[in-house]
């Protein structure tokens, strides 16, 4: 009867072990899985923050080319502002020759 327990023990404790190394294993799997996702979220991460700062850089160009438009603009409605001041000032346009 001790025999047969310590049979039965040893069959526990075998069955235990393996089951002991195939969770290792399958644990071990979904690490590796873990990781390899995670390196894909990092790569996909600084993908899209290098992608951000060109767009960033871009519109930074754009607005500061805007700025001079509008600059350029804003003198060239002034110059139209006094040339139409200078005109409706004139007492009378000069008289054609006949």
């Amino acid at each position: 009867m001790a025999e047969d327990r310590l049979d039965r023990i040893e069959r526990i404790l075998a069955s235990f072990s393996k089951d002991v190394a195939r969770n290792t294993v399958e644990a071990n799997l979904r690490i590796r899985s873990a990781e390899v996702t995670l390196d894909r979220l990092a790569e996909l991460l600084n993908r899209s923050y290098r992608q951000s700062s060109e767009r960033l850089d871009r519109i930074e160009e754009q607005t500061a080319h805007n700025a001079q438009l509008i600059e350029r603009n804003g003198q060239q409605i002034q110059f139209l502002r006094e040339l139409v001041q200078g005109h409706i000032s004139q007492s009378t346009p000069p008289a054609h020759a006949d």
